[in-house]
């Protein structure tokens, strides 16, 4: 009986153990209100609804469960998606998101530039842990912007890219770009931000574009809908699995 007693003892034991990670990936994940949200977290199919168990999700400063909130952005079907593709990795994601945004309000060493690296701080002094992508959806308010503005998208991004790197101590980590396509006669600098994102690839190492065009979206054909937030979070998984695996 005793001998039955301590097997089971230390099958409760080995059960309150957590788990052994092979890997830990951190992924932050960054922009305007396109990777803030607005697809309604009701609208998920429930398998959406829960966090799996090798996620870890970080906002706001704090560890949350995924579509804890009333909307969701592209984290949940991302998390998801690389969930599955490396189940025995703990996949780390660190998101900030300010809605209406400029490129240059994201510039090094400014209050949100400050603030992301915050996030990233509260994220790994519980999990020690390099960055291994940045996804960035943000330049629809760049592209309401005047032409000199928008025509230093480019430049700024490439600032804000190089800087991240250098100091999150991650020279080589993937930067997946989300391509803007609101549809509204007051963003009229659309083509020329699009342009400058495209341009990105070429001239940033380990850089890659992914396309919007396509996904659902809200009336104001500005920001993704439920589906719309879903599918960019695939897409957005899609690009990081294959350059991880490659």
């Amino acid at each position: 009986m005793r001998t039955f007693w301590n097997l089971g003892l230390l099958l409760v034991l080995c059960l309150q153990i957590p788990a052994s990670w092979a890997q830990d990936r951190l992924i932050i994940m960054a922009g305007q209100s396109n990777m803030m949200g607005r697809g309604t977290t009701y609208s998920l199919p429930d398998a959406y609804k829960q966090t799996p168990k090798n996620i870890s999700f970080f906002y706001q400063g704090r560890p949350h469960k995924l579509a804890e909130f009333a909307f969701f952005g592209p984290e949940v079907a991302f998390a998801h998606d690389v969930a599955r593709a490396f189940p025995h990795d703990h996949i780390i994601l660190v998101k900030q998101a300010v809605t209406g945004s400029f490129i240059k309000q994201w510039l090094p060493d400014g209050p949100l530039y400050n603030g992301l690296l915050r996030q990233v701080g509260f994220a790994t002094d519980e999990h020690p842990a390099k960055v291994d992508a940045f996804l960035w959806m943000q330049g629809e308010s760049d592209a309401r912007s005047n032409p000199q503005e928008a025509q230093q998208y480019g430049s700024r991004l490439e600032a804000l890219v190089q800087r991240l790197r250098a100091d999150t101590h991650a020279p080589q980590s993937l930067f997946i770009l989300g391509q803007i396509n609101p549809e509204h006669p007051a963003f009229l600098m659309t083509e020329s931000v699009r342009q400058q994102q495209q341009q990105i690839q070429q001239e940033l190492p380990n850089a890659m574009v992914i396309s919007t065009d396509g996904l659902g979206k809200l009336p104001d054909r500005i920001h993704y809908d439920a589906d719309g937030q879903i599918q960019l979070g695939k897409r957005f998984a899609e690009a990081y699995i294959k350059r991880a695996r490659s």
